[in-house]
């Protein structure tokens, strides 16, 4: 798969060809630090390649990747022999990440890898014993801000506010003391027993993951009327806890203050399904438009169905797509109504509404009907905002790092300079910029 052969040089890898009985007396030396299955040839048990597999590599990693979201049954993978199942390419960023921490330890620490943590879990004046970083996406450099046994001053995170960063790095083998200098603060502000923003984010992105590990297995014995409930359930809890959790006011301009703390994060499928999630509940209590939690519901769902079409497809730009890749891109849509259907997921209409109108255009360019106007409801308009808004503020290798205040600049811009193909009511936009605070600058 081509992600492997980004991370992987040739004479890196041992590729093997899928046949059990060779596998089974398949001798490596060195031992390889970690195996990668892709998906079986028709006939061959999956569960039986990963048994064998774990009988010839009892202590190493095993990790199996697929772009066919039929039959991807993560619980099942990791009961037969696997050490975790990837979806690609909506967990190409998790299997990135995970492939990259284990080169770290094989290479001794040679290899650094790096963990997002939250600026707003960092404290002045307080002794670090690691050390932090900035990421440069344009020029893909991590640039050291404080060395371990330093602190960060009051000044620097002024500094680092001020431009709207709202996340900084640390090393991988240093986010246990990360964990615990957060734990540290957190006990010592009274009456607090909750957990880092950092780790709450992380919280989410997990719980998502396997929320949607569920709803991907294709198997019927599960999909019923009371399966459907359970989902539901797993999502609203998801909600509860990651999303809507403190209740943000609009007066009180907590809804702002969370919203930043939310922005900057890295790109990545499940990150972005929780962050569209918690956009669009914050722009919902903003405008005073829709219910927070219908929005958040619709923006955890929102793209379901992406997991159905061509990876090759997906990681391809829009403006470098064939007419007929972007057809099939555009099916998403009606992908996720069926993934809904068929396990019998019963939402309230606004938001079945929202989630099937979220790609239609104010201009009526847009898609899967060709809505336009005031045909669209509000909710689908905020629920596009929040898409694009986190789309333009994560932070990407190789794309300029953008405030919430110039996001929000630029599709104003966008919709008022080009209205023959504006995707968003433009009194809307003017509503979301006078409650939108101004950034320092």
């Amino acid at each position: 798969m081509p992600i492997i052969r980004q991370i992987f040089k040739p004479d890196e890898m041992i590729e093997v060809p899928f046949d059990l009985e060779k596998f089974m007396e398949l001798s490596i030396s060195p031992e390889p630090f970690l195996l990668l299955i892709g998906p079986p040839p028709e006939g061959t048990n999956l569960n039986e390649v990963a048994q064998v597999a774990r009988m010839q590599f009892q202590s190493q990693p095993i990790f199996y990747m697929t772009s066919v979201r039929v039959n991807f049954d993560r619980k099942g993978f990791l009961k037969n022999g696997f050490s975790d199942a990837f979806l690609l390419p909506l967990e190409t960023d998790i299997i990135t990440q995970a492939i990259r921490e284990l080169m770290n330890k094989a290479s001794s620490g040679a290899i650094k890898t790096f963990r997002q943590v939250k600026l707003i879990d960092m404290q002045a004046n307080q002794t670090l014993d690691f050390a932090t970083y900035m990421y440069m996406p344009v020029n893909k450099k991590h640039v050291k801000i404080t060395s371990e046994g330093d602190d960060i001053d009051q000044t620097q995170l002024d500094k680092l506010k001020k431009h709207a960063v709202s996340s900084i790095q640390v090393e991988s083998k240093d986010i246990q003391k990360f964990y615990d200098f957060s734990a540290k603060q957190l006990k010592g502000i009274k009456n607090n027993t909750g957990i880092s923003e950092t780790e709450r984010k992380e919280r989410m992105t997990t719980a998502i993951r396997s929320l949607m590990a569920g709803v991907f297995n294709d198997s019927t014995t599960d999909a019923t009327i009371e399966g459907g409930r359970g989902i539901i359930t797993d999502c609203q809890e998801v909600i509860k806890s990651y999303i809507v959790q403190g209740e943000p006011t609009k007066e009180g301009g907590n809804w702002y203050t969370k919203l930043l703390q939310a922005t900057g994060a890295e790109t990545g499928g499940y990150s972005h399904t929780g962050n569209v999630a918690t956009f669009s509940a914050l722009f919902s209590l903003a405008l005073g438009s829709g219910k927070p939690e219908d929005l958040a519901l619709a923006g955890l769902l929102h793209d379901m169905g992406l997991a159905d079409v061509p990876a090759d497809i997906q990681n391809k730009a829009e403006s470098e797509r064939t007419a007929e890749e972007q057809e099939i891109y555009k099916k998403h849509v009606d992908h996720t109504l069926n993934i809904i259907k068929f396990r019998k997921m019963i939402l309230p209409d606004i938001v079945t509404k929202a989630i099937s109108q979220h790609h239609e255009k104010w201009s009526g360019t847009g898609y899967p009907k060709g809505h336009a106007g005031s045909r669209i409801c509000i909710e689908a308009q905020v629920l596009a905002l929040a898409d694009e808004f986190d789309y333009l503020t994560i932070t990407k290798e190789g794309k300029p790092r953008c405030s919430p205040a110039q996001a929000l600049k630029q599709i104003y811009e966008a919709n008022q300079n080009d209205p023959s193909n504006a995707k968003f009511d433009l009194e809307l936009l003017k509503k979301m910029r006078t409650v939108f605070p101004e950034e320092n600058t």
